[in-house]
């Protein structure tokens, strides 16, 4: 019975111990698939995100100079990944953001309970906090002025 591989789509005869084989022996989609299980690890598991967060800051004390290294031998991928910085700042200089010089807004936030959840890369993750907005000072409203 031939299946169709997760990775890279092409038809594959799945191994007798174990039938529910996903993915073809292609080292490339083998590589995916470890990829892929480690990326839904750390979405789901808090105890193999902190572990791995642990082991990757062990490992970066042990390494200090590796990524320097990596740059000095890597210049194009260094090249790249400088232009791909400057297109995020650019982004986020674009975007709005408050501060103490902007002018006050017509309809304040009122006091209350709000939902706030964290948005990245334009979409927001499943992480959401429940959080209680209590108005210490009102400012007078443009027409009380």
């Amino acid at each position: 019975m031939s299946k169709q591989c997760q990775a890279c789509g092409h038809p594959f005869t799945p191994r007798p111990q174990n039938p529910n084989q996903s993915y073809c022996a292609n080292s490339e989609c083998q590589r995916e698939r470890r990829r892929r299980w480690q990326q839904q690890k750390r979405r789901d598991d808090a105890d193999y995100r902190d572990n791995d967060f642990r082991a990757s800051k062990a490992w970066a004390t042990e390494n200090p100079e590796y990524w320097k290294r990596y740059r000095d031998e890597n210049p194009a991928y260094a090249e790249r990944n400088r232009n791909l910085q400057q297109q995020r700042n650019q982004n986020l200089r674009a975007s709005v953001i408050a501060n103490e010089d902007v002018s006050r807004p017509l309809n304040q936030l009122p006091a209350g309970r709000y939902r706030m959840v964290r948005i990245e890369d334009g979409s927001a993750n499943g992480d959401a906090w429940i959080v209680e907005i209590t108005v210490l000072a009102a400012t007078p409203a443009a027409e009380d002025v």
